[in-house]
């Protein structure tokens, strides 16, 4: 049975979930990206806080850093060297890798133009994880209705709504653009809604496992906010596959 071919997207981890996945080996690492080298495996460089993103090919590696095919064009080009944070994404024997670099420079490889990359601390070899988060397109926002109890019990209950960051077959994570004491790890909400175009209502049970302050560089302090799915029935998980699989074949096609 044929392979299904890998999304190169950004999988996004918090709290150190994503230890599990470390490979700090350096002549691992090296094996991994030689061989991705070698089968002239697709290669996504995310910039601009994930939004961009250059495909190319590796090139090369050796114990210091790698080499990689420029990208088409020059414009994209520019903005990639220019970024100071890089998200190197790929594939190897059906298994997403992912790493992140802090510089890129452009350099030559067998006297042809270049990027530079060094090798990193560690790569992530994401093959053991449950479920893949996938971020929500700003073209297409998401959002989830939270119903809030008052503190009077005999009033209705208010309906927030908070907009989704990223989604998986496990949970989501929100966005908060202000501290919110009521979302606190392990509080359950039930009766919450995600109204998904083209797709359906999602009625779901959601528990917080963790909420995590951002880096907003001296604005006001926003939360990511992480949360699962509890009992999850067959007709509500069919509806959120099915937008996920939409999700990722957008991505797909965008590669």
């Amino acid at each position: 049975m044929p392979h299904k071919e890998i999304a190169l997207n950004i999988e996004y981890f918090y709290n150190d979930e994503d230890l599990e996945f470390h490979i700090s080996s350096k002549r691992e690492m090296l094996s991994i990206l030689q061989n991705l080298a070698d089968m002239g495996t697709r290669v996504a460089l995310y910039y601009g806080r994930g939004h961009n993103f250059v495909l190319t090919t590796l090139l090369g590696a050796n114990e210091h850093g790698m080499w990689l095919d420029v990208g088409p064009f020059p414009p994209e080009n520019k903005q990639l060297l220019l970024s100071d944070k890089i998200t190197f994404v790929s594939s190897h024997q059906h298994v997403k890798i992912q790493f992140e670099a802090l510089d890129i420079q452009n350099d030559l490889f067998e006297n042809n133009e270049a990027f530079y990359l060094e090798l990193p601390e560690f790569l992530l070899r994401l093959q053991r994880r449950e479920f893949f988060r996938t971020s929500i397109p700003s073209s297409t926002p998401l959002k989830c209705l939270f119903p809030l109890q008052p503190a009077n019990p005999d009033e209705p209950a208010i309906m927030k709504e908070m907009p989704i960051v990223d989604i998986s077959g496990g949970g989501i994570g929100l966005l908060c653009e202000e501290l919110e004491s009521v979302f606190q790890p392990e509080k359950t909400f039930p009766g919450c809604q995600i109204s998904i175009p083209d797709v359906g209502i999602l009625k779901i049970t959601i528990e917080v496992r963790n909420c995590i302050n951002l880096d907003t560089r001296g604005k006001a302090v926003r939360q990511r906010i992480g949360c699962r799915f509890i009992g999850l029935d067959r007709q509500m998980d069919i509806l959120l596959q099915r937008y996920i699989a939409r999700l990722q074949s957008e991505q797909l096609a965008r590669l």
